[in-house]
C-alpha cells in the first residue's frame, strides 16, 4: 500500500465519526481525507537527517460547507498528523498545525489543501539525561553532535560534529552512529553499521559522555 493511500485510509476512518458534525453532506469524508493525504505525500523532501515533510496544513472550503466551528476538526487532525509523521519517522521543522479556513472563491463541495514548512519550536518527546545536563529531543529525527548546527549539541571536543542520528519510527526509537571518530555505545555495546533500538532507561554514550534515554 502506498504511503498516501495508507494515510488516506487512516483519515477516512477518523472522519467517519466527526466529518458529519463539521462539514455538510456536500463534502464526503473520503474526499477530504484523500486530498490531505496526497498533499502530505507531495510535500515530502529529503533532509540531511532523512525523510521530512511540511508541518503546516491549510484546508480551504466554502463557508456553506461548514456546519460548526472548525476548531474541533483542526485539533483532531493536528493530533492525527502528529502521530502519522512520528510513525513514519518524518522530520518536521516545527509542530504540526492544521487550519481550516473558508472562502467564497472555493466552490461548494470542493476541498483545497496545501502544505508548508513552518519553522517553530518542536514538542519535546524524550530526553537524554546526563550527569550535568539534560538534552531535549523534540524532532522525529535529530542530529546529535558537537556542531552548533546540530539539533542536539554536545559541546565536548571528543564528540564529532556529526556524531549520531536519533529518530523514532514505527513505534520504536533508534540510534545510529554517523562514523564518529570516538564511537557511540548503547548499554555498553559499541554501535556498528545500522541503527540500534533504544529502550527507556538505555544508557547512551557519545565518546566518553553517558546519558540515560528517557521517554516522556
Amino acid at each position: 500500500m502506498s504511503v498516501a493511500r495508507s494515510l488516506e485510509r487512516r483519515l477516512e476512518k477518523l472522519f467517519e465519526g466527526v466529518a458529519g458534525r463539521v462539514f455538510s453532506g456536500k463534502i464526503h469524508p473520503s474526499e477530504l481525507a484523500g486530498r490531505l493525504a496526497r498533499e502530505a505525500d507531495f510535500a515530502r523532501f529529503q533532509h540531511a537527517t532523512g525523510p521530512a515533510t511540511g508541518n503546516l496544513y491549510v484546508i480551504i472550503v466554502n463557508p456553506a460547507d461548514l456546519t460548526m466551528d472548525p476548531g474541533e476538526v483542526e485539533a483532531i487532525l493536528t493530533d492525527e498528523m502528529t502521530d502519522y509523521t512520528a510513525e513514519e519517522g518524518l522530520r518536521l521543522e516545527g509542530p504540526v498545525t492544521v487550519r481550516v479556513t473558508t472562502t467564497e472563491e472555493t466552490a461548494t463541495g470542493r476541498v483545497h489543501c496545501h502544505v508548508e514548512v513552518s519553522p517553530g519550536p518542536p514538542v519535546v518527546w524524550s530526553r537524554l539525561v546526563g550527569e550535568t545536563e539534560t538534552l531535549d529531543i523534540g524532532r522525529n529525527r535529530v542530529l546529535v553532535g558537537r556542531s552548533p548546527d546540530a539539533d542536539v549539541t554536545i559541546d565536548h571536543d571528543d564528540v564529532s560534529r556529526r556524531h549520531a542520528l536519533l529518530f523514532r519510527e514505527h513505534g520504536q526509537v533508534w540510534l545510529q552512529d554517523l562514523s564518529s571518530a570516538n564511537g557511540t555505545w548503547v548499554d555498553g555495546r559499541r554501535l556498528q553499521a545500522g541503527p540500534v533500538r533504544l529502550d527507556p532507561g538505555s544508557i547512551v554514550t557519545f565518546s566518553e559522555h553517558p546519558y540515560r534515554f528517557v521517554g516522556i
